[in-house]
């Protein structure tokens, strides 16, 4: 009964060790992945080239052991070694076994066992120690595994510490690789993160010179368009005045004209008496210079002196009709004078009208063509600005992407950046343990 509960207990005890080793594994993971930063990051190439040597020298020291290990396994699996373990091993587990018998072996550390331990006890004890330094559940399921295995029957737990080492090999090949890819992952998201934040910066830059570029053009325009307004307003101006001009030259000239023929009628009128009669005025002066117009007609006889009772002669008031005459043609020669002149400041004044205005249009299509031209100059500024709008919208998603996907992988790049170099520990545990082992159980 002792016996039976003794076996119980130490499979309870392994079955805790497992646990413990279990649980420990799982502490240490969770608290390398909660303490995982990017260091990495941010190392030069110093740094980088001295992780190189030292896993360089660690690589080494593996192939060293793997080394070790095979010489060991062609000593233990010579045929006198295989003699030795069918001899001395029997089959099955010892049991009923009293500790307060002193074997002469300490089999409770590897580094304590003597010469004369059992392999079986050697690799337990080494895969045990190494299980708990490590806090290996595979390790310490493995040294469970040898404790139970039959002497000489250990090529089952040979080739699981063989296929244990293959995968120690592998998981270091893979922490590599995965180590390696997060860093240039990191880099190249670093590098082109960079990149699109100049090329934002440039993007942004270029927005601005642009929109300074289009204020200042649709100012010059807006100042374009009032210019036209006003030239248009003068244009309008000057016809306005012209018109008015020519107008008042119209109507004083029909004025003239019509005065004209009134002076002409009354000069008819006063001379047909003497054509009429045939009395000889002779010539009718038309100038002022040629009149005495400032006297008085001189008088025969005094004004008080009563009239003769006798007629005059028919024609003898010709002179004094002449004088009239001749004052009705200077007014009439005056007048015409005056519409002529009239007439030469009214062409003066059309001439100097249709040569502002010739100008004034000039200056109109100018302005016009100046106007066209910022229009068109303005819609390709937008358009250069639309189009650096939308590139910088793209270098914005393209940095965005760059974020999110370095957020979707930086929890397990963090992790095995932050836990490469202990779990390249606890697997070069792993694996002395495994050799240990290995060492003492091949050939048996």
């Amino acid at each position: 009964e002792l016996e039976k509960t003794k076996a119980k207990k130490e499979e309870e005890k392994a079955e805790a060790e497992s646990q413990l080793a279990d649980t420990q594994q799982i502490y240490d993971d969770t608290t390398a992945q909660r303490n995982a930063d990017v260091a990495f990051f941010d190392e030069t190439k110093s740094a980088c080239q001295s992780k190189h040597d030292e896993w360089t020298t660690r690589s080494s020291l593996r192939e060293e052991e793997i080394a070790g290990i095979t010489q060991a396994l062609e000593i233990l699996t010579s045929d006198d070694a295989r003699e030795l373990f069918a001899s001395a091993i029997k089959a099955g587990k010892e049991v009923g076994a009293e500790d307060k018998y002193d074997t002469g072996r300490d089999i409770t550390s590897f580094l304590q066992l003597g010469s004369d331990a059992t392999p079986t006890q050697h690799a337990y004890a080494m895969l045990k120690e190494q299980a708990t330094t490590a806090h290996s559940l595979r390790l310490a399921m493995l040294a469970v595994q040898v404790r139970e295995a039959k002497v000489g029957h250990f090529e089952k737990v040979l080739s699981a510490i063989d296929d244990m080492i293959q995968v120690l090999k592998d998981e270091d090949a893979a922490d590599i690789a995965k180590r390696d890819q997060c860093k240039d992952e990191y880099q190249k998201i670093e590098s082109t993160s960079k990149d699109l934040k100049w090329k934002i910066k440039v993007n942004q830059a270029t927005i601005d010179k642009l929109t300074k570029l289009i204020e200042k053009l649709e100012a010059e325009k807006a100042q374009t368009i009032k210019e036209i307004d006003e030239v248009r307003a003068h244009m309008t101006q000057l016809t306005e005045v012209r018109t008015a001009e020519n107008q008042e030259f119209l109507k004083a000239k029909e004025e003239d004209q019509e005065a004209i023929d009134l002076l002409i009628a009354a000069r008819s009128a006063l001379s047909s008496y003497y054509t009429n009669h045939s009395i000889a005025m002779g010539p009718i002066q038309g100038s002022v210079k040629d009149l005495a117009l400032s006297q008085q007609p001189e008088f025969d006889v005094s004004a008080d002196q009563a009239p003769d009772a006798i007629f005059s002669d028919k024609g003898k008031r010709k002179n004094e009709s002449k004088d009239i005459l001749s004052i009705l043609t200077m007014i009439i020669e005056d007048l015409n004078d005056e519409i002529k002149n009239t007439m030469k400041a009214e062409e003066l004044a059309q001439l100097d009208y249709e040569k502002q205005m010739a100008a004034a249009q000039k200056l109109e299509e100018e302005l016009v063509a100046k106007e066209e031209s910022l229009t068109l100059s303005i819609a390709k500024r937008k358009k250069d600005r639309d189009d650096e709008e939308e590139d910088k919208e793209d270098n914005e998603e393209a940095l965005q992407d760059e974020v999110d996907y370095k957020a979707k992988i930086t929890d397990d790049c963090d992790w095995i950046i932050g836990a490469f170099y202990k779990r390249s520990e606890a697997r070069t545990a792993e694996m002395n343990g495994l050799v240990g082992a290995k060492e003492f159980l091949a050939g048996y």
